[in-house]
């Protein structure tokens, strides 16, 4: 016969235990209140604003599946191609002395064959600053001319280099990634506002470099690529719009669907249904709905302008890649892009509202609505 003690493995002795039994009922506690906080999260709260909106007008909810914002073109894709510099052992022999032999030493090497793209830009830096240096010690005239032009090709391939340092660089991935889901409805709005910040700081050091100048210290760039590391924005800010362009668009379906043949008023007369209406509306869009959307608009707003600056910068876009994805991702006109859907439906969603609260004279501004 097994003795039960408070410690026993039998499954009779373990529910015994007081100790487990608490941690049973918090487990229990926790997911009851999470299924009482439908608000604490964005899907799920436009999931229940639709179908609290279905449920108070009394039509079937529909719920569209919001899918997912562009894909961030593949690395090969994005990148530019720079054209090495060919130099002979005799030409690199000439550079004896110079800055510039060390330089280009490096980036033979097996670790310079691995550089992040940020690395090759100061790479490219370095390369043009020691290699105007090191004109005025050589003596061979044609090395020097040789040299002369290799630093008028690097000079133009400069903005390349600025380009691939933003675009293949492993953290942008990040940045954008889809995988993270919308932002939170809790989203701290400083941590937008540093992004904002560090996007102004990188673009402003970029177009130093675009235009030649030399003396810009890559290594300032190391915040930002930590930021966006850490905190994938952009991809979130992308989601946010997407879902709530689909579940707008559903709640405004719902409520058109009560306009036309079968109104919810009659010549502006409330009733009891509408009165429902109106408290869910006060208390589930007004309440939490339209601050979310809000605030995917205030961080739009922040965001968005700086990362067409960074998709616009200039050189060699072959491919159009990144042109493309940014005409749909951050494009505010474009006309298949992800915000003109946004700001289209957010539209039809006030208007349809606004519609619905007229017919049962609830219009704020309004008399009260008799019965």
């Amino acid at each position: 016969m097994i003795k039960k003690t408070p410690f026993s493995y039998s499954i009779h002795g373990f529910c015994d235990f007081p100790l487990w039994r608490s941690i049973m009922l918090a487990v229990l506690v926790t997911f009851g209140l999470s299924a009482c906080e439908p608000f604490s999260q964005p899907e799920s709260m436009f999931d229940e604003y639709v179908k609290r909106v279905a449920r108070v007008l009394d039509v079937e909810a529909v719920l569209t599946s919001p899918g997912l914002p562009p894909e961030l073109p593949r690395r090969r894709e994005r990148g530019r191609t720079i054209a090495p510099i060919e130099m002979s052992m005799l030409d690199f022999l000439a550079l004896y002395g110079c800055e510039l032999q060390h330089v280009v030493g490096e980036r033979n090497s097996s670790l310079g064959k691995v550089m992040h793209p940020a690395s090759l830009l100061d790479y490219e830096l370095r390369f043009l600053r020691s290699a105007t240096d090191c004109l005025a010690s050589i003596s061979s005239g044609s090395v020097r001319d040789k040299l002369t032009d290799v630093i008028a090709r690097k000079r133009l391939a400069l903005p390349d280099a600025v380009w691939n340092a933003v675009w293949i660089s492993p953290e942008i991935e990040n940045l954008f990634t889809r995988s993270r889901g919308p932002l939170g409805v809790d989203l701290d709005q400083n941590a937008m506002s540093e992004m904002e910040g560090a996007l102004t700081l990188l673009i402003v050091a970029l177009r130093r470099m675009e235009s030649g100048d030399l003396g810009v210290d890559y290594k300032a760039f190391d915040p930002v690529y930590r930021r966006w590391q850490v905190q994938p924005l952009a991809g979130q800010l992308l989601q946010s719009a997407v879902l709530t362009t689909h579940r707008l668009n559903d709640a405004a379906m719902i409520v058109e669907s009560r306009l036309g043949d079968r109104p919810l008023c009659h010549k502006g007369r409330g009733n009891r249904q509408a009165e429902i209406m109106r408290s869910m509306f006060l208390s589930v869009y007004i309440g939490h709905v339209q601050p979310y959307i809000a605030a995917v608009q205030r961080s739009r707003q922040a965001l968005l302008p700086h990362l067409r600056a960074l998709a616009e910068l200039p050189g060699a876009d072959p491919n159009g890649a990144v042109e493309r994805y940014a005409l749909q991702a951050f494009g505010e006109q474009a006309e298949y892009g992800i915000w003109a859907d946004f700001d289209q439906t957010v539209r039809r969603h006030t208007l349809a509202w606004q519609r619905l609260l007229d017919q049962c004279g609830m219009r704020p501004g309004q008399d009260a609505p008799s019965r």
